[in-house]
């Protein structure tokens, strides 16, 4: 690949005020890295730009009041020759199953366990809750006076316990349940 040409600017990361991008380019034409870098330090807002030629990097440094992201990048598009951006080409996001899928999988085999374990009379909807609940009446009646709290754990008990069991939070909660189907 000829630098420059077909080449696309990856955004590593990102905090307002901190920006690190890397280009095949800046790694193979370290002089390159080196213009595009003088080229940004020029604009206004940009306070600092470090060159990484091994890795092909440039960390900026700006001020996020006056230079807004988009033309940050649109700058180091522009300045180092680049095609794009280059976002996530390796990984094929709509093939991923949506977020907390195995949290939300993970709870419910749990779920379903202490369901088996208490032959259907507790589930994680009262044991979580109530779990915080002992361990705060425990702590309160030891004395024992270190975070959390013992009234902490009461109201998480409370809010655990109000938030699993409001209408339609079994059927939201876990999808395999029979119960929450019928």
């Amino acid at each position: 690949m000829t630098p420059g040409k077909g080449d696309r600017l990856r955004l590593v990361s990102h905090f307002p005020g901190r920006l690190r991008v890397r280009a095949e380019t800046f790694r193979a034409v370290p002089e390159a890295a080196a213009e595009v870098a003088a080229r940004i330090a020029e604009e206004p807002g940009v306070l600092e730009v470090k060159t990484a030629p091994i890795t092909g990097s440039l960390l900026v440094l700006y001020e996020p009041r006056r230079l807004q992201l988009p033309r940050l990048v649109q700058v180091l598009v522009r300045a180092g020759g680049l095609r794009g951006i280059e976002v996530d080409a390796h990984e094929d996001w709509s093939q991923q199953s949506p977020q907390g899928t195995r949290v939300r999988e993970t709870v419910g085999r749990w779920n379903r366990a202490v369901q088996k374990l208490t032959d259907g009379k507790v589930d994680m909807r009262a044991a979580v809750p109530g779990s915080l609940a002992t361990a705060g009446v425990a702590m309160f009646l030891a004395g024992r006076r270190r975070v959390p709290e013992w009234y902490d754990l009461i109201f998480w008990a409370f809010v655990t316990f109000s938030n699993l069991n409001q209408p339609g939070a079994r059927a939201e909660s876990d999808p395999h349940d029979d119960a929450a189907s019928t």
